[in-house]
C-alpha cells in the first residue's frame, strides 16, 4: 500500500467514526435495554407460538365465597405478561407461563380497595389449557392477603374464557 492509499484509509476510517460516533452511545443504550427488558430466547420461542397470547373474556367462578360468576378481560403478552380486570373495574397485572404447547400458568395480583384506602391484595394462581383456538379452562386459587400480607381467605377458582380480536389464532404444536 503506498502512502497516499495508507493515509486514504485513515481518512474513511477517522471519518466513519467521526460520523458513527455519534450513534454509539444510543446503540449501546439500545442493546442493553434490549438485552435486559428481552425475555431469553427459548421463552420468546415458547410464548411467541403459545396459543395463550391474545386477548379473552372470561368467567370466574370462585367456590364457596357466595358470590355470582365474575366477567373479566384479560390480556396474555408473548413476553410473558397478563393483564386484566373484572366487572367490578378491579385491574390487576401478572405472569403468566407456559408449561406446555396448549397448558399454562398465570399469578395475577390486584388490589382490594376499601373506603378509598388499600385493605388488601388478591392473588390468583391458575393453570389451564388452551382447549380450541378460541376457547380456554382453568382452575386454582384465590387469596385475600391483609394489607401486611397475611392470607385471610383462600378459595378455590375456575374459569372458563373466550378469545376476541384479530385472527388467526394458533393452537400449537
Amino acid at each position: 500500500m503506498t502512502e497516499n492509499a495508507a493515509e486514504a484509509g485513515r481518512v474513511d476510517r477517522r471519518e466513519m467514526l467521526r460520523k458513527g460516533g455519534r450513534w454509539l452511545p444510543a446503540a449501546g443504550a439500545t442493546a442493553l435495554l434490549a438485552s435486559a427488558v428481552a425475555p431469553d430466547r427459548a421463552n420468546a420461542q415458547t410464548w411467541n407460538a403459545h396459543p395463550l397470547v391474545g386477548t379473552w373474556l372470561t368467567e370466574v367462578i370462585v367456590t364457596g365465597s357466595g358470590r355470582p360468576p365474575e366477567k373479566g378481560m384479560f390480556s396474555f403478552g408473548q413476553d410473558g405478561m397478563v393483564s386484566g380486570t373484572d366487572a367490578s373495574t378491579v385491574t390487576g397485572f401478572g405472569t403468566w407461563r407456559a408449561t406446555g404447547s396448549r397448558t399454562f400458568e398465570i399469578e395475577y395480583r390486584h388490589f382490594v380497595i376499601a373506603d378509598g384506602q388499600i385493605g388488601g391484595m388478591v392473588v390468583v394462581a391458575m393453570s389451564g389449557t388452551v382447549t380450541s383456538t378460541t376457547l380456554l379452562e382453568e382452575s386454582g386459587t384465590a387469596q385475600f392477603l391483609d394489607p401486611a400480607g397475611n392470607v385471610v381467605l383462600t378459595h378455590e377458582a375456575t374459569a372458563t374464557g373466550t378469545r376476541f380480536g384479530f385472527p388467526p389464532w394458533r393452537l400449537g404444536s
